[in-house]
């Protein structure tokens, strides 16, 4: 970790949380990178909430809000939502070096060919409550983040000083499941120029660790790391593993 930094690396943040939520991870990267943290439309400080008339459930307007802001042949990692949006990014801009997914999927819901996703049942549940609360929506999902966790206590209580230093308006979550929900990028991800590592937490009930063999089906040279006794947040519960484990990954891209 006492290399020169080599690239720009790029962190999109997931579901119901800002870029704050790297703020433990970044200490163990920006020795190794030169870090950039994006936050998405109607997350981060009140001067980033949405014009009323910007379609949060068009994924390609999320990424043309910030396309211009990524810098040339950067490394971008997306955390679960993130990893959704990453992937949409990188086939815009052909300078990407290379994208990392980490506890994120290329499809977040179950199918018929797709075993490893989300039971539809239980994402309507959660649409079904954020209609109704989205605070308590939020605190649930802090709960499921850190299920797998060997402290899932500790965990689940610091996503929830994250999530209520600052809440997002309910359009922007509702539509951030909803493209969770209905995008479903697995072409999009085989398809991409650029090399591709994945990084999963060993527990995660989100995304299962299953969705890196899966996906390497269909492209072979997606290279894959776990992280033991992790959730779905292995960067907020072990900054240090994770760092090494990126290290690592992005080796073995190059």
């Amino acid at each position: 970790m006492t290399q020169n930094k080599i690239s720009e690396l790029v962190l999109i943040h997931g579901w119901g949380f800002n870029y704050r939520i790297w703020r433990k991870f970044i200490p163990h990267i920006e020795d190794r990178w030169s870090v950039k943290c994006i936050d998405l439309p109607g997350y981060g400080s009140p001067e980033n909430k949405m014009d009323p008339h910007f379609d949060q459930e068009n994924i390609d307007q999320i990424v043309n809000s910030f396309i211009s802001d990524i810098p040339e042949n950067a490394i971008i990692l997306g955390w679960s939502l993130g990893g959704t949006v990453a992937i949409k990014l990188a086939q815009r801009r052909s300078d990407i070096k290379a994208l990392v997914l980490l506890a994120s999927s290329p499809c977040f819901m179950k199918k018929q060919d797709w075993q490893h996703g989300i039971e539809p049942d239980e994402f309507n549940h959660l649409l079904s409550q954020l209609s109704k609360d989205k605070i308590k929506t939020l605190h649930t999902f802090a709960g499921l983040v850190a299920m797998g966790e060997k402290h899932p206590r500790q965990t689940m209580n610091e996503l929830n000083e994250y999530i209520l230093s600052n809440v997002p308006e309910q359009k922007t979550l509702m539509s951030g499941l909803e493209i969770l929900r209905d995008e479903d990028l697995r072409q999009n991800l085989v398809k991409l120029h650029c090399p591709i590592g994945m990084i999963f937490g060993e527990n995660d009930i989100l995304i299962k660790r299953s969705t890196g063999s899966a996906t390497q089906i269909t492209r072979k040279d997606i290279h894959t790391i776990v992280i033991p006794e992790t959730g779905h947040a292995p960067f907020l519960s072990r900054p240090r593993e994770t760092a090494d484990a990126l290290i690592k990954l992005t080796t073995r891209l190059f």
